[in-house]
């Protein structure tokens, strides 16, 4: 049956192009009864017939000025200049301290890169670039370009393909089959509207004459991925401009209100809800691997009111932070606080023998120190130290949580000790038993109100941009007699849809007159 209806239309399409049936140019955009339709008559005035009143030179600029902003080129070269500044404070660390930059940028003989100092950083503003002037102003153009496109092509497309385009002579019917240009004999066009409903098409009739289209989603999904990326840029610059960050060392038992560790990041930020609560410390883990490395560090946090009262509590790891009404605190960094002990013999410990803090200096940079090492020093008892004499006492230094090491006055190595093994280690006159090791806990808050937007923007992305692929097909039909001319096209799926068109066109029955 398929055969005979290929026969049966190819016979009729040949016949119907030799009885003086031409292809007419393409469509214009306007429906086809809307152009055929006679001018309408100027409205009457003092001067009938006389010139349109020309456009204002207003319009004339923001016509322009629309056109250059929808310029593909111009937004390819906005976006490029964005990718590579994000990829410079990729590489320049940012929001840091002066001190850092003049550290790790100096001037003179050791430039990076032979060029790169603090003062370049400084100058261009390569610390904060996410919020410098120009980064904004770039994303405020893209934004604009974008918007242009919008308004300009991509919405008129859409219009365009939802009107109702009916064909009026088989001509018209023709030139807009690009893909499928057929005459059926002896049919109906009812029968091929069911047909084509059935495949999911939405169909108009209107006295012989059949549109109808389906995919209107492929020309919708340009402008919601244009609409989703003006909402990731909205919400950097939102974020960007209404942001706080900060960092803090907190020993274990500590705590900070969470405000005082927050730097705005413009003075138009203000600072959330969560941000007046207190931030305290319970205890600070740290999990070992076999070989004695660190695989994982825990910090158990509290959240509590001015008054004491715990409102939430989250134990956070590295990738694991704790978020509080717009706050996010995450692990970042770890360091040891004090030395728990008991050292009989030393002017420092109580009278009853129980334990005591001392607090422990970080010794990294010094000289002779390579890698993080913390170290405190124990006074024993001085017989001379009136008359001049260097005081006594131990040294005691650890590099993690699972060991000490104890040195004499002298320097000299007196022993290793693990804390909370309860052994006793003696040195210069002192009875040392090592308890704990405090630690403190590294965090990094952060208040980044644009998050969402960018996390709805990216989804919203995503799934427009699948839909932009989907394929929009149209199809026109005309009733002459008992003859139906029927043309189709489609802008993506080309081979698919003269496929389906084809399964369609054979099972429109022939009606016997």
């Amino acid at each position: 049956m398929a055969g005979l209806g290929n026969t049966r239309r190819q016979s009729l399409a040949a016949r119907a192009s030799t009885s003086g049936i031409s292809r007419a140019p393409p469509l214009s955009d306007d429906p086809p009864e809307q152009a055929q339709r006679p001018l309408p008559t100027p409205p009457r005035g003092p001067h009938p017939g006389g010139p349109s009143p020309a456009p204002s030179a207003a319009k004339i600029v923001w016509k322009r000025a629309l056109k250059q902003l929808s310029s593909l080129k111009l937004a390819i070269a906005e976006m490029a200049v964005i990718l590579g500044l994000s990829a410079v404070g990729t590489i320049i660390e940012q929001n840091k301290p002066l001190e850092f930059y003049v550290e790790n940028y100096p001037d003179g003989p050791s430039k990076v890169l032979g060029f790169l100092t603090y003062r370049w950083i400084y100058a261009l503003e390569l610390d904060h670039i996410y919020t410098a002037s120009y980064f904004l102003a770039l994303m405020a153009l893209l934004a604009a370009s974008l918007a242009a496109c919008t308004s300009t092509r991509q919405w008129p497309m859409v219009k365009v393909a939802r009107r109702w385009r009916f064909a009026q002579k088989p001509e018209r019917v023709y030139a807009n089959g690009e893909l499928v240009a057929e005459a059926l004999p002896s049919a109906d066009i009812r029968d091929l509207a069911a047909l084509l409903e059935k495949r999911k098409y939405q169909i108009f009739l209107k006295e012989g004459s059949l549109y109808a289209f389906k995919g209107l989603a492929g020309k919708v999904g340009p402008i919601g991925v244009h609409a989703s990326m003006l909402l990731c840029m909205a919400g950097i610059a939102y974020g960007g401009l209404s942001g706080f960050k900060g960092t803090a060392m907190v020993p274990e038992g500590g705590d900070f209100i969470i405000t005082q560790a927050l730097r705005p990041s413009s003075p138009v930020a203000l600072p959330p809800r969560g941000a007046e609560d207190v931030l305290h410390v319970n205890s600070f883990n740290v999990d070992y691997r076999e070989d004695g490395s660190i695989k994982q560090y825990y910090s158990d946090l509290s959240i509590q009111d001015v008054d004491g009262k715990e409102l939430t509590r989250k134990t956070i790891s590295v990738n694991v932070p704790l978020r509080w009404k717009g706050v996010t605190a995450y692990q970042t960094d770890w360091s040891i606080a004090a030395l728990t002990l008991r050292a009989a013999g030393s002017p420092l410990a109580p009278e009853d023998g129980s334990s005591f803090n001392l607090p422990m200096a970080n010794l990294q940079g010094q000289p002779g120190v390579k890698g993080q090492l913390w170290g405190t020093f124990v006074p024993a008892e001085t017989p001379n130290q009136a008359q001049g004499g260097q005081p006594r006492g131990v040294s005691i230094v650890a590099r993690d949580f699972q060991t000490v090491v104890v040195y004499n006055s002298r320097g000299e190595f007196v022993g290793v000790r693990r804390p909370g093994s309860g052994k006793v280690i003696e040195a210069e006159g002192l009875q040392i038993v090592v308890d704990d090791l405090v630690g403190s806990t590294g965090l990094e808050l952060k208040v980044d109100p644009g998050v969402p937007f960018v996390y709805a923007g990216f989804a919203g992305l995503m799934i427009t941009t699948i839909v932009s692929y989907f394929s929009h097909a149209q199809i026109w039909a005309l009733q002459d007699g008992s003859l139906v001319h029927v043309g189709g096209r489609s802008n993506r799926a080309i081979v698919g849809f003269k496929k389906e068109m084809n399964e369609v066109l054979d099972l429109v029955p022939e009606r016997v007159p």
